[in-house]
């Protein structure tokens, strides 16, 4: 059965500092990723729309009879080549006509036209509204068909130069160049912003992670001063009531908890000829040796009053138990030392195995008559615990009495 257990510790404050800012951190480069992908979209559909608008410009400079290829479809070779020409100047890859009601009219470049100019519902869309239309198209094949990465199909009204709109232009325009150039230079920003922001949450995390070792700090220290003797460093009192009021919760199965009840013999006469420190030193001693003489993973050793030490030894069989406080006794002949003197210690220990059916109280009451009958019968000694005990205490106050 396990007696006691420290609160539990092992949350780091240095660790959840750097999860917690890792996650942090992670959200916001995951933010910047799309609030830059978003950017450098809204840039090149921008680009491709004031390129697409400036095609169209020329469009109508450049070809006299242009608003009957809108209508007709109908235009000079020459100015097909003059077209063509100008499309690598502003990236334009090819070019299509629609008429008001929104049929293919011409086409340029390497785009397949359509004879029977069937209608084309963003054409249609786009004159009547007369705001561009765009789509960022990425080509996922590009490498193999010898087409741009990306690329913008962009649809924008056919303006005359004296303000008619006589149709529709499709244009597509090349925008990986630009592309490739934003995403390279908002990485770089990406990564200076995770950078800066990093630096900017490691000072709290900092002071974070300070302020909470100094907080746990005060805890272990006010968690010594409520459980542990300040002398000795084992468990004070309180601590092994609590210990045992739990053991003892269902008294069914309160058996097999072996309780030595140890007490310093002559601590009075040690204090008063060799001094408190002396005395004081005596019981840390003593503390050590009962400390050593335990099992190390289930046995509990405390202070339970002035000279007097209390050792639990859960789930222990009686042989067991007997070599238990035969360590302890033999532990015991090891002299203290105190600067010039020395001073061979002398324990009077009262041994107890629970029973089913026990309480903290019998536990105790039985544990205490053994100690006393061992101080009894001349100190320096174990006594068990048996049933020819009891009434020793009324034994002897009659005589008393007497």
């Amino acid at each position: 059965m396990q007696l006691f257990s420290l609160p539990y510790w092992t949350k780091r404050p240095l660790v959840l500092a750097v999860v917690a800012g890792g996650l942090l951190l992670a959200g916001i480069a995951g933010a910047v990723h799309v609030l830059l992908d978003w950017q450098v979209l809204n840039s090149i559909r921008h680009n491709a729309e004031v390129k697409a608008m400036t095609w169209s410009e020329r469009l109508f400079k450049n070809v006299p009879n242009a608003e009957s290829m809108f209508e007709e479809g109908a235009v000079a070779d020459a100015d097909i080549l003059r077209l063509v020409d100008s499309f690598a100047m502003i990236d334009i890859l090819k070019f299509q006509l629609f008429d008001m009601h929104g049929h293919r009219t011409f086409t340029a470049g390497d785009a397949e036209f359509d004879h029977e100019g069937a209608l084309n519902k963003n054409a249609l869309e786009v004159f009547f509204s007369g705001e561009p239309k765009l789509f960022v198209i990425h080509d996922e094949v590009a490498e193999y068909s010898g087409q741009p990465d990306t690329f913008v199909e962009a649809y924008v009204p056919a303006v005359t130069p004296d303000g008619r709109r006589v149709g529709t232009i499709e244009v597509y325009v090349d925008v990986s160049p630009l592309e490739e150039a934003l995403e390279s230079a908002f990485q770089q920003i990406g990564w200076l912003l995770v950078l800066g922001t990093a630096i900017v949450l490691a000072v709290p995390a900092a002071a974070y992670v300070h302020r909470t070792r100094q907080l746990r700090k005060k805890d272990r220290k006010l968690l010594e001063l409520t459980r542990y003797d300040q002398l000795t460093g084992i468990l004070n009192r309180n601590s092994i009531s609590e210990i045992l009021d739990d053991f003892f919760a269902d008294p069914e199965t309160a058996n097999g908890l072996g309780v030595l009840f140890v007490d310093v013999d002559y601590f009075k006469q040690v204090n008063d000829q060799y001094g408190h420190a002396c005395g004081d030193l005596l019981l840390k001693h003593i503390a050590g040796i009962l400390r050593d003489s335990t099992r190390r993973n289930s046995d509990i050793v405390g202070r339970f009053g002035g000279d007097e030490f209390v050792v639990l030894a859960p789930d222990i069989t009686r042989d067991e138990f007997r070599k238990l406080y035969g360590r302890v006794m033999e532990g015991a002949k090891t002299p203290c030392a105190h600067e010039d003197k020395s001073y061979v210690p002398s324990l009077s220990v009262g041994a107890y195995l629970t029973r089913e059916g026990d309480t903290e109280k019998t536990a105790l009451h039985r544990a205490d008559l053994a100690v006393y009958a061992a101080k009894r019968r001349g100190r320096g000694q174990v006594v068990e615990y048996s049933e020819d005990l009891e009434g020793l205490f009324k034994q002897d106050l009659a005589r008393q009495t007497a």
